[in-house]
Order: C-alpha cells, then sequence, then structure tokens
C-alpha cells in the first residue's frame, strides 16, 4: 500500500437540474432573504437577519 498522494485532477461540474440548486427563502413579511429562524416557543420564532417574526416551519420548501 502506497502513502503517495493521488496526483489525477479532481474535476467538477455544475449539476444540470435546476431543482437541484439551493436557494435561500425569502421572509413573509418583508421579503428579505433569511438564513436562519431561531425558534423561541412552540409557534414562536425570529427571522434572521431582518428580525421579523415568523412561524417556525413556515420557510420549509415542499
Amino acid at each position: 500500500m502506497s502513502d503517495a498522494l493521488d496526483s489525477r485532477p479532481v474535476h467538477s461540474e455544475p449539476a444540470d437540474d435546476p431543482d437541484d440548486e439551493w436557494s435561500v427563502p425569502d421572509c413573509p413579511r418583508c421579503g428579505r432573504p433569511v438564513w436562519v429562524v431561531t425558534v423561541t416557543g412552540p409557534g414562536v420564532g425570529t427571522a434572521s437577519p431582518c428580525g421579523c417574526p415568523v412561524v417556525p416551519g413556515s420557510l420549509e420548501r415542499e
């Protein structure tokens, strides 16, 4: 068994299927991109970075 590194080039190609692309959802209240939802209780959350109140899970896509 050799400890030498594999010198073959690595190639990556973009996905051809547009469904494979991922984007952040928009806030349902202000329309700004939402990166994180902080859940503080049942049915209570805050979208970040905008700070709008949102229902946890309301930004999930099917």
